[in-house]
């Protein structure tokens, strides 16, 4: 073999795997914004389990599991409803409020990464967990907040977009929607009360066009009911009896729906 033909050889092999997690990645430009700073937070490494389903599950509020098929746990936006004790590998925080950043209720020693930081400002965070790629880019809360910080997280496994949103508290700008194209299944906030309205979170669902929309951001049945017969008016809307969904792109509406999970700890009105 010729000197030149082994030393590209080599340096394939060398850089190979770092290709291959860029271009897993549901959008290029998450590629970019990946190679943009691979080493800003430290991965635990560990031996990936047996594969198996892809899910996530929702805690209340803002909280989920994300669940990858070799068993990869992230928590997003824990809050005290979390079971204390549940184990994962990674926490991510969309925003610094408490409903959003009980990172104390996660065991299993995971890498706490923090969308913002303690000054209310963006922590960008590019990095892999496992068999999850993890990115953030910048939004704020609103205007009721005054500006403050907020991250939306997406995490890619499998051939799997995920997008969660936080505390979102304004249209999508165009890079924001740019890096969101690809994403398949997104996680919004529905109070319409420290968030959007009904109104301008069907826009920002329009902005990025999903096959899978999921509400969150609410403690109350009603205000879940609400937005789902709103919502109705411009999508389909499913609704299930479990707080789990499990899922493959086999599974993915061709268009946008919308899946209202049970919440597993919301309360009624008259409570």
């Amino acid at each position: 073999m010729k000197r030149r033909g082994f030393v590209a050889l080599l340096i394939g092999l060398i850089f190979d795997p770092f290709r291959s997690l860029a271009l897993a990645l549901c959008n290029p430009a998450l590629v970019r914004l990946q190679k943009q700073g691979r080493n800003l937070v430290q991965v635990r490494p560990g031996k990936s389990p047996q594969l198996g389903h892809y899910f996530i599950q929702w805690y209340g509020h803002s909280s989920f599991l994300i669940h990858s098929g070799s068993q990869t746990k992230v928590v997003a936006d824990p809050n005290f409803n979390v079971t204390p004790g549940i184990q994962a590998d990674a926490v991510t925080v969309s925003n610094d409020h408490f409903t959003h950043n009980n990172t104390g209720a996660v065991t299993g020693d995971p890498v706490i990464l923090r969308g913002i930081t303690f000054r209310q400002t963006w922590n960008p965070i590019r990095t892999s967990v496992k068999d999850i790629s993890i990115i953030n880019i910048p939004s704020q809360r609103g205007q009721s907040w005054g500006g403050a910080a907020n991250s939306i997280f997406i995490y890619e496994m499998g051939s799997l977009c995920l997008a969660h949103l936080g505390n979102i508290g304004h249209l999508l700008t165009a890079e924001q929607e740019k890096v969101l194209q690809r994403v398949d299944v997104m996680m919004v906030p529905i109070d319409a009360m420290t968030n959007l309205g009904f109104d301008d979170i069907l826009k920002v669902i329009e902005q990025v066009k999903p096959p899978i929309v999921i509400p969150m951001h609410f403690d109350v049945v009603r205000q879940g009911e609400l937005f789902a017969g709103f919502a109705k008016e411009h999508y389909p809307v499913k609704t299930f009896s479990e707080s789990q969904l499990i899922l493959s792109r086999a599974m993915l509406p061709k268009s946008t729906e919308v899946f209202v999970l049970a919440h597993p700890r919301a309360v009624s009105l008259g409570e």
